[in-house]
């Protein structure tokens, strides 16, 4: 039992740390564009929250607690969430990168 207890602190602490890294890119790195730097951090938020999920749904298996349709369903529905912002970013950056070199062409061409 004190095995099991160990077990689960140290994955606990593992998921803790892991979740921390996750968080730090968007911390100390600041982007100039206020639509980038609202993805950017987006996407690290994504990801330490899977992060998070994943680790606590091991840390609950691990102490024997059969929690895995709910925790299953949580992480597919984050998983799918960072996916739809992944693309929606993809689509609404390319649009505006693309707004941006017409808009510059037809400046120069004026």
């Amino acid at each position: 039992m004190v095995g099991q207890y160990l077990a689960a602190i140290i994955m606990f602490f593992l998921t803790i740390s892991f979740t921390a890294m996750f968080f730090l890119p968007p911390l100390k790195i600041k982007l100039r564009s206020a639509l980038v730097n609202f993805y950017w951090v987006g996407v690290w938020l994504f990801l330490g929250g899977i992060t998070a999920m994943a680790g606590s749904q091991a840390v609950l298996n691990i102490m024997g607690l059969n929690i895995n349709t709910i925790s299953n369903a949580v992480i597919f529905g984050i998983s799918t969430s960072f996916v739809l912002f992944v693309m929606f970013a993809w689509g609404r950056l390319t649009l505006k990168g693309l707004a941006m070199v017409s808009g510059k062409k037809n400046k120069i061409e004026n």
